[in-house]
């Protein structure tokens, strides 16, 4: 649609609406597809109504157009103009499907040659986020709701949404008609935000893999729930902790927690799939006949799904000398229902949702795909729509990383702080709200209702973020000093000292992460003091972001964690991944040396670990050799290079700058252009710089010179 026509269909949206949102100082805006407004104008008029009891005025803007551009044009008019805070997108509103745009996501890296509706991203920061920039692509031929764009690189290259969304958009329900389904949940809404809850009952579980069944991670992250919000410390709240273990099933267990009428915010760590929320693994059991079940299940299991079952049944018979008894019955129909029965009950599935009631109000699924709202059914869907009490949802569109600070500024939940103004300081490609962004707790405390305007419509006020830099809560610290630093206002040195002193470990964790985002020389410095920290999850950043950095002198501290026996098992993972990176005679020198003088059987099993450490590293090395051979395997050299956006492995860029200057093959020569932008926080991320500008100005392929150009982009935004 032409500009003009666009302006000219707001303006007369504007004029027929029920309010004149130039007159008011807040403006929230409910978009709806045509047929959800014809069917269900009353209970959008009282969903309206009680978003403007809480001081928000409301535009409800009919999508008469079905193009996301559309939409986008005139919330971004609204947000310039009128003052915009947030909208919701109610029915079948357009799916922005984003390209080229990996990089916004925590974990999303699929091959873009694959079937464009798997290797595009439904993301509604095409909605939200107004300095993103898109090209349009084109329409889904199958499922018109869809809409290709790819990031141009001439708009920024982080998320940073200017207004905060959602979705309500109804999953499969047999009998029920969407319009039915949005009408009654648009009621529940009503009520919920009516009854002014505060917060006091809080649960978080862990799944199965999660962190690495990590005990420290869980047990620290406790400590910070605990910090975050002040109700669990007063003593007039409780956090309960659920972990899979507890029971051969959890699922029963977390199903009637989450079902508690007292309960009010739930966090859900687990793995997830569009219609599944992964959550338990084979069961734990000290009975000899436990284990032998177990394992006939999963030679069982195999057989089925193999192509050839006889063959398949062989191969375990003879591999693992497994008695042909045990497999014999592998397709028997009572055996296999078992079997299936057994495999239903270790998760949640939609089937296990349609007679739910959840009574948390908020609950995030810390989980992959489990929001795919772009689907005709999804699971997070399902949450909201039931007579239930909870009203919105955090999810993801598609995979997400493990090792993400999901909880980050949560406790200004129980500040009065509305869900969608805490989310948007979170918000990735991947992220989103499904059901009511303005829901709210009523604040613990007098004048929650100013720091939730603030958060939206005061970010530039740095006067008001200093003042409440000396809050007594950690949640408004972090988030003071989150306004500040995106305005310079703050300086390194000044978060170092908080990172270094703070006693609340999300205070020390906030700073330490602003510091990260600097163009400062304390970054190595503050990684080195994040490694030493005794929070968990600052100590697991830490290794992330020296993993990333990878500079010289973070090698020592790394391989003296690694070693070390108290390490826990994530920090320990993600340190091993990273002293992995490093130049073979350095990080094998270093190696010895951490070890020198060690005695115990402990740290002798680490000498013997030394020759798989070395094939490791050689290992690396060859690959990166091979890029230059002319014998190698082009898929062999492909897998190198996407390996990179993972790695960011610095120790051999001379290796890859030649590639780029050198080679011929002019698709993997995109990918490196693509893959350097991934280097972000890397010690020689400036010699990246460089060489990215030098070769803009002498490079002849189209594609190739504007992947450097986002990657440029990406390394200086």
């Amino acid at each position: 649609m032409e500009i003009c026509k666009i302006v000219l269909a707001l303006s007369l949206l504007m004029a027929s609406s029920h309010v004149s949102p130039q007159s008011h100082q807040r403006l929230f805006a409910i978009v709806v597809d045509p047929a959800v407004s014809e069917n269900c104008g009353a209970s959008i008029d009282a969903y309206a109504r009680s978003i403007r009891a809480d001081g928000l005025e409301t535009l409800i803007i009919v999508d008469k157009w079905h193009v996301p551009d559309s939409i986008r044009v005139q919330l971004q008019q609204l947000y310039l103009n009128n003052h915009l805070e947030g909208a919701v997108f109610i029915g079948d509103i357009p799916v922005p499907m984003i390209r080229d745009a990996q990089h916004l996501t925590t974990a999303f890296k699929m091959d873009q040659r694959r079937p464009w509706d798997q290797s595009s991203i439904p993301s509604d920061r095409f909605y939200d986020d107004f300095d993103l920039q898109f090209e349009y692509l084109k329409q889904d031929s199958l499922q018109p709701l869809l809409h290709y764009y790819s990031l141009s690189p001439k708009g920024a290259q982080t998320v940073k949404s200017e207004i905060y969304t959602a979705r309500i958009k109804p999953p499969k329900y047999e009998g029920k008609s969407r319009f039915d389904l949005i009408s009654t949940f648009l009621e529940k809404a009503v009520r919920e935000k009516a009854s002014a809850r505060r917060i006091s009952q809080i649960t978080y579980f862990a799944g199965n893999g999660y962190h690495s069944n990590s005990l420290a991670a869980r047990i620290d992250e406790r400590f910070s729930l605990t910090n975050q919000f002040s109700v669990l410390t007063n003593g007039k709240g409780k956090l309960n902790y659920i972990d899979h273990t507890y029971d051969e099933f959890i699922k029963g267990r977390l199903m009637a927690e989450l079902e508690r009428e007292d309960l009010d915010l739930a966090i859900l760590h687990h793995h997830g799939a569009e219609d599944t929320q992964y959550l338990n693994a084979s069961p734990y059991s000290i009975m000899a006949d436990k284990w032998l079940e177990m394992a006939r299940k999963f030679f069982r299991g195999k057989i089925r799904s193999a192509k050839d079952t006889t063959a398949s049944k062989q191969y375990y018979i003879e591999k693992y000398n497994v008695p042909e008894s045990w497999v014999n019955n592998a397709f028997d129909p009572a055996v296999m229902l078992k079997d299936s029965l057994a495999d239903a009950a270790m998760d949640i599935h939609i089937d296990d949702l349609k007679n739910f009631t959840p009574a948390a109000r908020f609950i995030m699924l810390d989980a992959c795909f489990n929001g795919s709202f772009h689907l005709e059914d999804y699971i997070s869907g399902h949450y909201i729509f039931n007579p239930g009490h909870t009203v919105v949802v955090k999810a993801n569109s598609v995979n997400t990383l493990q090792d993400i600070w999901s909880n980050q500024l949560i406790g200004l939940l129980e500040l009065g702080v509305s869900v969608g103004n805490w989310a948007k300081e979170q918000f990735t490609l991947e992220s989103h709200l499904i059901g009511d962004p303005t829901y709210m707790y009523a604040a613990s405390r007098e004048g929650g209702d100013k720091l939730n305007f603030a958060m939206a419509h005061k970010k530039d006020d740095t006067g008001y973020w200093k003042k409440l830099l000396k809050d007594k809560h950690p949640e408004v610290r972090a988030l003071a000093m989150k306004r500040l630093a995106a305005k310079g206002a703050i300086s390194p040195e000044q978060l170092f000292s908080i990172q270094r002193s703070d006693s609340s470990p999300t205070a020390r964790l906030m700073a330490y992460r602003l510091i990260k985002k600097s163009e400062d020389n304390l970054a190595i410095s503050s990684i080195l003091a994040g490694l030493r920290d005794d929070y968990e999850l600052l100590n697991r950043f830490a290794a992330i972001d020296a993993s990333e950095n990878q500079s010289p002198q973070l090698l020592d501290e790394l391989i003296g964690m690694w070693i070390a026996p108290g390490t826990s098992q994530r920090v320990s993972f993600q340190v091993k991944g990273a002293v992995e990176l490093y130049e073979k005679e350095a990080a094998l020198a270093a190696y010895d040396k951490a070890l020198e003088g060690k005695q115990g059987i402990w740290y002798d099993e680490r000498r013997a670990e030394r020759g798989n450490f070395e094939r490791i590293l050689i290992s690396k090395e060859s690959d990166m050799k091979g890029l230059l051979d002319p014998a190698t395997e082009t898929r062999n050299n492909r897998f190198t290079i996407t390996a990179l956006r993972n790695s960011q492995q610095a120790a051999y860029l001379d290796t890859l700058f030649r590639f780029m200057r050198e080679s011929h093959d002019q698709t993997l020569r995109q990918l490196l252009a693509e893959a350097l932008g991934w280097y972000t926080q890397s010690w020689r991320k400036q010699e990246i710089i460089d060489f990215c500008k030098s070769q803009i100005e002498v490079e002849k392929d189209d594609l190739v010179k504007r992947e450097l150009q986002r990657t440029l982009r990406r390394l200086t935004d």
